[in-house]
């Protein structure tokens, strides 16, 4: 392999995993918990939809899944409003001192969306 064809391969390698790392749930705590609170802000817009959300914890950032996942589990623009009220499970950050969750469900609601069915522990 010529010294150009390997620094591509090399430079293509760190791209992808930058972009595992962002995507990815490596960042995350293994262990679920649910976060009760007011929606502040909802934005449905690439990469990942996120709620804002108000806890008596401060305002946490609340990732769905990328939007044609968040769209098939029914979580689309209109669903859910600032002051609503919320139920977010998912895997927080690693990072105690960041206030994000990756949720697997919200509940707003009467209204459930497992935007990662296949993830949620616990029920």
């Amino acid at each position: 392999m010529d010294r150009r064809a390997l620094l591509g391969a090399t430079a293509m390698a760190l791209v992808a995993k930058g972009a595992a790392a962002h995507h990815g749930w490596g960042w995350a705590e293994g262990e679920q918990t649910e976060l009760t609170g007011t929606i502040r802000e909802v934005t449905i817009a690439p990469p990942h939809p996120t709620l804002r959300v108000e806890t008596p914890d401060g305002l946490w950032t609340v990732e769905l899944g990328n939007p044609s996942q968040t769209q098939r589990a029914g979580f689309v623009e209109g669903v859910a409003k600032p002051g609503d009220r919320i139920v977010a499970r998912g895997n927080r950050s690693q990072n105690s001192s960041e206030r994000r969750l990756k949720a697997v469900r919200v509940t707003v609601g009467d209204r459930r969306f497992d935007i990662y069915p296949e993830r949620i522990q616990g029920g």
